[in-house]
């Protein structure tokens, strides 16, 4: 993950100029001058004749214009409230803390928006399913950013394991999906903050969750067992989760989430890139940094 050849690639895949773009391009708005949202959409969208960044709206007004001279975004808004009610504007990013998620899409929804949201969606099940159901009343795309999904080495590696599983008798037997990093990120930072939706299950633990869910295509029916392991700073948040979870047919998948391991302990380093290994009784199936393909 680290090698020269992945730092050389993540520059090829950010352009510094953008093509032109069409008459009805998708104008999108972005809440919040997030660290995200370079790489997940302002760079991205700098390929795209279909789609143009035209704005950004953050707390402090004066960071938002220095954010937006900085990526080359034309115009910023006074606030979030603003920005969504912009009529000019079709579709609202929201990279804003997990804990914010909720309350400033349904605002976007309402305001007939179409939102790509940043994953985790909400902090729980039933805030998730009323911005789903909003999106269909309204007939808008509310679209979670798992950015790797739409990967062409994800889709492939979705296809070889969906037509192994085809094969008669063949039979998913081991799952595993481990995102696990050392602690690089100070305690106070948002990922620690429960009123902001924090904890690794809320961070790389939604990735291990999600890839197994869409990899195996199987829907998860119950949590077996979970173990967190609680930070020092709050009782409430988790540093690293493992899990194992039951599958549709009685598979069990194994997920392993951290952002506070040691950077000395050699677990650390046995777990440190991102993967996911789905094993039947004749072959395996190992996609490594499934988070990062290129």
């Amino acid at each position: 993950m680290t090698s020269p050849g992945f730092y050389a690639r993540t520059k090829l895949a950010s352009p510094t100029q953008s093509v032109s773009k069409d008459q009805d391009a998708l104008r999108i708005g972005i809440l919040g001058a997030a660290t995200i949202a370079p790489n997940a959409l302002i760079s991205p969208a700098k390929y795209s004749r279909s789609l143009t960044v035209v704005s950004i709206a953050a707390r402090d007004e004066l960071k938002a214009k220095e954010y937006a001279e900085k990526h080359g975004i034309p115009t910023t808004h006074s606030s979030y409230d603003a920005l969504i009610a912009d009529p000019t504007i079709d579709c609202i990013y929201n990279p804003l803390p997990n804990g914010l998620h909720y309350e400033w899409t349904r605002k976007a929804l309402e305001a007939g928006k179409h939102v790509l949201l940043e994953k985790p969606a909400t902090s729980n099940a039933f805030l998730t399913e009323q911005l789903v159901s909003l999106a269909k009343e309204k007939n808008l795309v509310l679209l979670e950013a798992f950015h790797y999904r739409f990967h062409p080495a994800s889709i492939e590696f979705r296809k070889m394991v969906q037509e192994e599983l085809k094969k008669d008798g063949t039979k998913i037997e081991k799952v595993e999906a481990v995102m696990s990093f050392p602690q690089v990120f100070p305690k106070t930072d948002i990922r620690f903050k429960y009123s902001l939706g924090g904890g690794v299950a809320m961070d790389s633990g939604c990735y291990t969750v999600n890839a197994i869910r869409y990899f195996t295509c199987l829907a998860v029916q119950d949590v077996k067992t979970a173990h967190a392991r609680i930070v020092d700073e709050d009782p409430d948040i988790d540093g690293r989760m493992d899990a194992v979870l039951k599958l549709e047919g009685g598979v069990e998948a194994k997920l392993v989430a951290s952002l506070t391991n040691s950077l000395w302990s050699l677990q650390t380093w046995r777990e440190y890139l991102p993967r996911v290994v789905i094993e039947t009784e004749t072959k395996v199936f190992t996609f490594m940094v499934f988070l990062i393909p290129s």
